[in-house]
């Protein structure tokens, strides 16, 4: 599907692959699951080891995506000089934000964050139980009491931290809306979004989409082999 002129003064062009879009909203959903049901307790005993399990899948797929998707998807892509992303959000304070086909110096080193963070979740999860030792992780009994019971206070230390990213995330989406007249969340339902034709469009590579679909298939295998799902 070609790049093609879409309004006055702007062309609507490809920004995220399918695989990206799929996993940023599988993730979103299961976070968001997981921190209600960690913080309130509803469907935690039934569901929130296997959902935690699953991200942990989601994860692992988007590393390998992160090597040999598309071009935005790269990790590599994510990282930037950290004076760029200061020089990034000043603009944004002066509403005076560039169009990016993908991450900004800011927010590359957001994600970055929160995989990070959500991968501390995932993988502790498999170490620990809840209090009453109802609801167990797959390797829980593995590590010494005293280690496992830190273990379980960094999980739920690390689940406020990400209650506050998050919520700066949605602030920043907030933000690019009412300074920059930029919407951030349409392009990563639709793939598309509008770019100017006054400014040089930057080449982006997007990969074959059943690569993707391997990939995935070949992690949910994994991470369900290893958490004994079969």
């Amino acid at each position: 599907m070609s790049d093609s002129a879409d309004t006055a003064g702007a062309q609507k062009v490809r920004i995220w692959d399918i695989w990206i879009r799929l996993f940023h909203w599988s993730l979103a959903g299961c976070v968001l699951f997981l921190l209600i049901s960690g913080t309130t307790g509803w469907q935690f005993f039934e569901w929130h080891r296997n959902v935690g399990e699953f991200v942990l899948a989601l994860l692992l797929f988007r590393l390998c995506w992160g090597f040999v998707g598309s071009g935005n998807a790269k990790l590599v892509k994510l990282v930037a000089s950290p004076l760029r992303a200061l020089a990034h959000l000043g603009h944004l304070a002066r509403g005076q934000v560039a169009p990016e086909r993908g991450h900004n110096a800011a927010g590359g080193w957001a994600v970055l964050l929160m995989l990070v963070l959500l991968s501390f979740q995932a993988v502790s999860g498999l170490f620990i139980a809840d209090e009453d030792e109802l609801i167990e992780g797959v390797f829980y009994g593995l590590l010494p009491g005293g280690l496992s019971e830190e273990l379980l206070h960094l999980h739920h230390l690390n689940g406020d931290i990400l209650k506050v990213v998050i919520g700066i995330h949605l602030l920043m989406v907030l933000l690019y809306a009412l300074r920059a007249a930029q919407n951030l969340v349409k392009p990563m339902f639709t793939g598309w979004m509008q770019w100017p034709l006054s400014t040089e469009l930057p080449t982006v590579f997007f990969q074959r989409w059943w690569l993707g679909l391997v990939l995935a298939v070949a992690s949910v295998a994994l991470v369900g082999w290893v958490v004994s799902w079969w």
